[in-house]
């Protein structure tokens, strides 16, 4: 099978999607800053008998996020199946109340 990588991972939704790939039998990597976090998710996934790794990476940084997904295909093996799922943060410095998303490239 094939990896699903899961970029912002969290509990919740996220990790209900990752825990739905990982039981059909790919591998899970799990991108986000927080290495307490990710450790607790991948510790959660791994009681279903989901392989999945942690990757701590600031997913606003595209190096970051490259860096890391290399790492994930590199140890886990190609990534058929990406979800990007950070939530765009409120932003007092603007009138809609948001700040601007992450451009895709």
């Amino acid at each position: 099978m094939t990896t699903f990588a899961l970029v912002g991972a969290g509990p919740g939704l996220e990790l209900a999607a990752a825990r739905r790939f990982g039981t059909a039998g790919h591998t899970v990597a799990l991108i986000a800053r927080d290495t307490e976090k990710l450790d607790g998710l991948t510790a959660d996934l791994a009681r279903d008998h989901v392989q999945a790794r942690g990757i701590a990476a600031d997913v606003l940084d595209i190096g970051s996020l490259t860096a890391a997904l290399y790492a994930a295909a590199a140890d886990l093996g190609p990534i058929e199946i990406l979800e990007y799922g950070p939530v765009v943060a409120p932003s007092a410095g603007r009138r809609d109340g948001f700040s601007r998303p992450l451009p895709i490239r």
